[in-house]
């Protein structure tokens, strides 16, 4: 045989070869479920919470956004958002200043993807974390309830519960105008559907169905009983986008960067509103270590969390702040909010 050709043959063998690992390994595929057995630590995310922890369509990826030092594992991994660019920056660091007390490697950590491990509608990811997972990295509110058995960060960003409608579509005279139809769609588990009908009520943002959402809230029925529920809930934000842009529901409701930013992933779907927020809700980073048999081991555990949260209030509140990187990279060319911009100020001060 020709040497040259033996050569191609050769040449082309390893591409092949090179191109099945790489798939086997895919940033956009990773297999989150069998990612934390013998770990030292597990971080938990999300793949369809667009824009703070989500796995990319490849087809909208142009270029990796770097933030604040080295790829972390979540990166590698093919996550991104603004939660997972600081939480990525903790772990980074994490195993740049390992010493023989805290030896962690990217190896060693392990990732737990909330979505493709969810069962139900329910939302569980805080019965899950200190089970599945030891770091909670997603968009996660701060409330009362949240605060009992868990570390919680300082406070890393600032949203609320808002509302879209599609533009130029007519909007029901009544609640109970389109039997077929529901009027509200939101995604289950979340503060909308725990606080944002409530909120958009006593602000008195649809007084043409105040009567009907406030039965709503009470589980009183609304409608005649052949009618469709006047609230349907969604799995997850990408189905309930999608249901949205489709004239499924009138009202989209749900935290304002959330669904504003799964609309536009949608081409020709345009939507009206979402200029305003009805509660100020703030989002942080929990933990909680799992269990483990032996005393040493969730000792270890419990440092490496210790570690992760003491590097993360660094890098919020002095400047620069990895809040202002992670905005950048998320949000490219859109300025913070007047509300947002002196919340940033109030957790690390003026910029330099």
């Amino acid at each position: 045989m020709n040497f040259s050709v033996l050569t191609s043959l050769i040449m082309s063998f390893a591409l092949v070869v090179l191109m099945s690992i790489e798939a086997s390994g895919d940033a956009g595929n990773p297999s989150p479920a069998l990612g934390c057995d013998g770990k030292l630590l597990c971080i938990g995310v999300r793949s369809d919470a667009r824009p703070f922890s989500y796995i990319p369509d490849a087809s909208r990826v142009s270029k990796s956004v770097a933030t604040d030092g080295p790829r972390g594992p979540l990166t590698r991994a093919g996550y991104t958002g603004y939660m997972i660019q600081i939480c990525d920056a903790v772990l980074a660091e994490m195993v740049l200043e390992s010493n023989s007390d805290t030896k962690l490697t990217f190896d060693d950590i392990g990732i737990f993807d909330i979505d493709r491990n969810r069962n139900d509608q329910s939302g569980t990811r805080f019965n899950d974390l200190g089970i599945h997972f030891d770091i909670l990295c997603d968009p996660a509110t701060i409330t009362n309830d949240r605060r009992v058995g868990l570390t919680v960060s300082p406070p890393l960003f600032l949203t609320g519960i808002s509302y879209v409608t599609l533009k130029d579509s007519p909007l029901p005279k009544s609640a109970c105008q389109n039997p077929s139809k529901p009027l509200i769609g939101l995604v289950g588990g979340t503060t909308a559907e725990s606080r944002g009908i409530r909120a958009l009520v006593d602000a008195g943002e649809l007084p043409r169905y105040e009567t009907e959402l406030v039965n709503y809230l009470r589980g009183i029925a609304t409608c005649p009983s052949e009618s469709k529920p006047r609230v349907k809930s969604y799995g997850n934000h990408s189905d309930a986008a999608k249901a949205f842009c489709e004239s499924s529901f009138d009202y989209y409701i749900g935290d304002l960067e959330i669904i504003t930013e799964n609309i536009k992933t949608i081409p020709g779907c345009s939507y009206t509103n979402g200029t305003q927020t009805y509660t100020n809700d703030r989002y942080a980073i929990f933990g909680k270590a799992i269990a483990q048999q032996q005393k040493d081991e969730y000792l270890k555990r419990e440092l490496s969390i210790a570690q992760f949260f003491e590097i993360l209030s660094q890098k919020t509140i002095f400047t620069p702040s990895i809040l202002d990187k992670a905005f950048s990279d998320t949000f490219q060319n859109v300025r913070p909010s007047k509300k947002l911009e002196v919340f940033f100020w109030s957790i690390r001060g003026e910029r330099n």
